[in-house]
């Protein structure tokens, strides 16, 4: 069974998150995806993001040597915009541990809780923590 294009709806995401933080963007057209924005660094946004669409359905989210891959669309899309929102307040970070191992985190009531885990390392000297790329002027500098 053939996967929904979820292109419009994307980009009807992508566009209200951009005008609800007043940010600017490129669209990457030659993206080897249905569809990828870039926002670069600027007023509000303290580290350059990525947001796209690929395979018709799967969201992603992109920052530093970090990237997530979010699906179905359907059920993905509201926390996603969520997520968005928090990374552009500093309540959404990436915990950066040893090697490729990367944690997407949302502040919840205070804590951390991990959304999505890339690249997990079996070994246990593989999660020790290195730093954090967050969208915080206080807080960590990408690593």
């Amino acid at each position: 069974m053939p996967v929904r294009d979820h292109t419009t709806e994307a980009e009807g995401l992508f566009t209200r998150f951009a005008r609800r933080h007043d940010l600017t963007y490129r669209v990457d057209a030659d993206a080897p995806v249905e569809v990828l924005w870039r926002f670069p660094e600027q007023d509000g946004l303290f580290v350059p993001i990525v947001i796209g669409l690929q395979n018709n359905d799967e969201l992603n989210f992109g920052v530093s040597d970090f990237w997530s891959y979010m699906f179905p669309f359907d059920d993905v899309a509201a926390d996603f915009e969520t997520m968005l929102d928090a990374w552009m307040v500093g309540d959404a970070r990436v915990e950066v541990l040893n090697g490729r191992h990367r944690r997407l985190q949302l502040r919840v009531e205070g804590d951390w809780r991990t959304i999505y885990d890339a690249n997990q390392s079996l070994l246990p000297f593989g999660r020790r923590v290195r730093g954090y790329i967050s969208n915080r002027r206080d807080g960590a500098e990408p690593v």
